[in-house]
């Protein structure tokens, strides 16, 4: 019964979302088109566009890969997370299940330095928002929130776990968020969005120094 429930939740994310399976979220520019063509073709407006990718004009070069920021705004899309932690169902998974969910929901959200909303977001804001969902309060940046829960090592990681990384800094600077199979789901400045990786990535495997275990 509870796997019968999983499997319906995890459906009504894919209607709610289709970003979930397959679109990635950006777009090639192709010759002839304008921010306003492809504005209206994808049911945007011009200037959140502009202002996802950091354009200073509405100029934009054919062969060029832009975001494509989600048609729904912040207060809808936190709406629906809110209407859908309120269903019977969910309530018959584990904590770890409704994690992996409201974090699968959020795929595809575009990356924004500093950003703390379903119009832009960064790796903290993030994992601080999808913990809050299940009333799992979490600082705001990643150096903060690596210090909370217990340490895991990388060999120890389960499903929820936090795993932390050095890059621009020091210090822990970027987070996401345990998936299983060495997988991770967080938002990515290389990547422009809210995305799922491989720890064994060379690029996150050599920067990753540590998991936090909040959710026993």
């Amino acid at each position: 019964m509870k796997l019968c429930s999983y499997l319906l939740l995890c459906a009504a994310l894919l209607i709610l979302n289709p970003h979930i399976s397959g679109a990635d979220g950006t777009y090639t520019v192709k010759k002839g088109d304008s921010l306003y063509k492809i504005a209206r073709k994808f049911k945007v407006r011009p200037e959140e566009i502009q202002k996802v990718n950091g354009l200073s004009s509405g100029r934009i070069r054919p062969g060029s890969r832009i975001t494509i920021p989600s048609n729904k705004h912040d207060a809808e899309r936190h709406e629906e997370i809110k209407t859908l932690s309120k269903s019977p169902d969910l309530m018959s998974l584990t904590m770890k299940e409704r994690l992996i969910l409201f974090a699968k929901k959020m795929l595809n959200i575009p990356y924004k330095f500093g950003g703390s909303g379903f119009f832009g977001i960064d790796c903290s804001g993030y994992v601080q928002k999808v913990f809050g969902f299940l009333n799992i309060p979490l600082p705001r940046t990643a150096r903060e929130q690596f210090g909370f829960g217990e340490s895991i090592l990388k060999e120890e990681l389960s499903i929820g776990d936090l795993v932390f990384f050095r890059t621009y800094a020091s210090f822990p600077s970027h987070v996401g968020i345990y998936i299983g199979n060495n997988l991770f789901i967080h938002a990515s400045s290389r990547g422009r969005k809210v995305t799922i990786d491989s720890l064994e990535t060379p690029y996150y495997s050599a920067r990753f120094i540590g998991g936090k275990r909040l959710i026993q």
